[in-house]
């Protein structure tokens, strides 16, 4: 069963503009890694914790696409989902904005609930 919100339409806006703010965030992190040397991994440990974290990053921007462009497909379009995403977000280098515009769409959400 699931939850339809009465400003649907609006949380699903604020949640795919979100994850296209986060997509810009991490083709701006990945585009950043350009003046690193890629010497041997051993030596270089920071370098592959920013390019695991960015991965990361991208991972959870697609699932946030698909939350809001396919509801309830891989993911429920439930605020507390919204929520934990925007949470993800801003965890792994996508960007405070990202993170905003989630967590907006999940007050909208928790709002209608009430």
């Amino acid at each position: 069963m699931t939850k339809h919100y009465k400003n649907e339409g609006i949380m699903k806006v604020l949640t795919v503009l979100g994850a296209v703010v986060g997509l810009v965030y991490i083709i701006s992190g990945f585009a950043g890694l350009v003046g690193y040397s890629f010497v041997p991994i051993i030596v270089n440990i920071q370098l592959l914790d920013i390019i695991i974290s960015l991965i990361i990053g991208l991972v959870v921007v697609i699932l946030t696409f698909l939350v809001g462009l396919k509801p309830d497909r891989p993911l429920p379009f439930h605020w507390l989902v919204l929520l934990i995403l925007g949470i993800l977000l801003v965890i792994f280098n996508a960007g405070i904005w990202a993170c905003v515009l989630l967590v907006i769409a999940a007050l909208i959400g928790l709002i209608e609930e009430l």
